[in-house]
């Protein structure tokens, strides 16, 4: 999506700033009033948050008061974007405001105040149970939970999952319902079991890592390190060049061997066990051959994240250590029989205990994969789960021909965290992404003699003398 008519990255238009005190009286906040505002958005969480300081010159704190209980409506824009789906757009679900902090004198009669502010949802979620029993798909739970115990109202991305299910709730909150319902869904077309539930500026999603990474529509930003002073042409700023510059960027993560291993994210077993046949079934997940079977960021182009070199003489590699035990009861072998409250759910149906062990390797591979932190110049586009693609420089005191791009971090990565940071003095927007990709698009060789090396006089023993021979 183009960005035409910007004078200079980061703006954006302030279009309304309000709050409603508890008392029902109406605060429009100037401009000029607010210091910053910053908001947040992660795969990881149901719910927007954030915070904003400004300058209170009437004691709004004391005199109006300022409980936590205040509604913050909040309107932004990046100029020439009319498209309602890429705006911070609170004016119709307006924020809660959970808590007022740092208050502080800062001279001629004005103090600085911090809001913090959620999505409604989470606050009605914090003080609603459900006490019934919920019946079918899991993507139709999550729906049925949103509008009738959430009520809420706004657009909700969902990808349909499989199977009827049964859960019986005696006291949970609609959240925690839909946390299990990540954690067990398996999406109805693709079989597909790495559900997410987030909340980003153009609503609410429960979808699948692969549904991510094939959002081609979403692909809307490609993000590229550039050094400031030269994104000119023909002696006037390059917009295009500055909307899409990274200003500053830190590799955070990368593949944890150790951690893998613990978390069974290249090998597990599941046993199942029926309890009414008293029979078991075992099931080994091998990361390196279920990969090409699974959806990942970089498409036909992804590889492990790990190499296939044997570590063992005997041909072993990262997957033959199965590190990690699952243990699930099942009951009869025909009916399912799920109900969802708590960990131990019981299943009878054969999709969720092949799905189990592959869904938990996918997302440790999210969690410990190659990750960039990136500081970029803001717009309201880019929300957490959208696809884009990065291109940092080749690190090195010694280049070899023209490859001035790092080799294995670049191309598509996928948004988990995003933070919109607000400057209203400088009246410039910027945002840190966190952008995480489950593979790697560069093929590395697979020596057959790199074995983990041993010393063949194997384990030595000294035994000493106990001290208290003495």
């Amino acid at each position: 999506m183009a960005l035409e008519g910007l004078k200079r990255g980061g703006e954006f238009n302030a279009i309304t700033a309000e709050i409603v005190l508890s008392t029902g009286k109406l605060i429009k906040l100037e401009s000029a009033s607010i210091l910053s505002l910053t908001i947040f958005e992660n795969i990881n969480e149901p719910a927007m948050s954030g915070k904003m300081i400004f300058q209170d010159s009437i004691n709004l704190g004391s005199v109006g008061p300022l409980i936590g209980q205040e509604y913050l409506k909040i309107k932004i824009t990046t100029p020439s974007v009319d498209d309602e789906d890429f705006m911070l757009d609170s004016t119709n679900q307006a924020y809660m405001v959970t808590s007022v902090r740092d208050r502080q004198d800062i001279g001629n009669g004005v103090q600085a105040a911090m809001l913090e502010f959620v999505s409604r949802e989470m606050v009605i979620n914090n003080r609603q149970r459900v006490r019934r029993t919920l019946v079918g798909s899991y993507s139709e739970i999550v729906e049925e939970l949103l509008e009738k115990d959430l009520m809420c109202s706004k657009k909700l991305f969902v990808e349909s999952s499989a199977d009827n299910k049964k859960i019986v709730s005696t006291n949970n909150t609609p959240y925690s319902i839909i946390r299990t319902a990540t954690k067990h869904a398996i999406s109805s077309n693709h079989r597909d079991a790495t559900y997410c539930f987030w909340e980003t500026s153009r609503g609410l999603n429960f979808r699948t890592l692969g549904n991510m990474y094939n959002q081609a529509q979403y692909d809307i930003m490609s993000y590229i390190y550039t050094i400031p002073g030269t994104r000119y042409a023909n002696g006037r700023l390059n917009m295009d060049a500055e909307i899409k510059s990274i200003e500053n960027w830190k590799i955070t993560g990368g593949p944890n061997t150790l951690v893998n291993y613990g978390d069974g994210a290249y090998s597990s077993d599941l046993i199942v066990h029926d309890i009414l046949s008293k029979s078991y079934k075992k099931t080994k997940y091998n990361y390196l051959k279920s990969f090409d079977s699974q959806v990942h960021v970089d498409g036909d182009e992804s590889r492990p994240l790990t190499n296939p070199l044997n570590l063992t003489l005997d041909g072993e590699n990262v997957s033959s250590f199965p590190s990690r035990q699952y243990l699930k009861p099942a009951v009869g072998s025909a009916i399912d029989k799920s109900h969802g409250s708590g960990i131990y759910n019981s299943f009878s149906n054969d999709n969720f205990p092949k799905s189990i062990q592959s869904r938990n390797s996918q997302m440790a591979m999210i969690q410990n994969g190659l990750a960039i932190t990136i500081d970029v110049v803001g717009n309201t586009l880019v929300c957490a789960g959208d696809i884009v693609t990065v291109i940092i420089p080749n690190t090195a005191a010694y280049i070899e021909g023209n490859d001035t791009q790092d080799s294995l971090y670049n191309g598509s990565f996928l948004v988990t965290d995003l933070r919109h940071d607000f400057d209203f003095e400088t009246y410039r927007h910027k945002m840190s992404m966190r952008v995480v990709k489950d593979s790697m698009n560069k093929k590395i060789s697979s020596p057959s003699d790199n074995t983990e090396p041993s010393d063949e006089r194997g384990l030595r023993t000294i035994k000493l003398d106990s001290h208290y021979d003495n």
